[in-house]
């Protein structure tokens, strides 16, 4: 018998009977899926948030409030509004993307 908690078998593997491992978005994802300019937001600065408090340096707000980020934030917003499908199109495209672009 293990002494893992469930929450040990699905972060580090051993869920079942096999290893049982989250893709890095995960949670993302799932964000993403229950409101897409949510998902955006972590998308933006979900690498650059720490560990240690403050959790938000003046750095990721910087980054937060670019002209850039917030355009695709009300596109997400705005899309998302039009029937939820197209902004969580355009959110899901954007975590794909800077998924891409962060390993290469």
């Amino acid at each position: 018998m293990s002494n893992w908690t469930l929450y040990d078998k699905v972060m580090y593997g051993g869920l079942g009977y096999s290893a049982f491992c989250l893709p890095t978005n995960f949670f993302k994802i799932i964000i993403a899926i229950i409101f897409p300019p949510i998902g955006e937001i972590l998308c933006i600065i979900g690498d650059e948030i720490s560990s240690n408090p403050p959790f938000l340096s003046w750095g990721v707000i910087q980054k937060l409030f670019s002209a850039e980020n917030i355009n695709k934030i009300i596109y997400s917003f705005i899309l998302t509004t039009l029937f939820y499908i197209p902004g969580l199109i355009y959110t899901l495209s954007n975590i794909a993307d800077s998924e891409y672009t962060t390993k290469f």
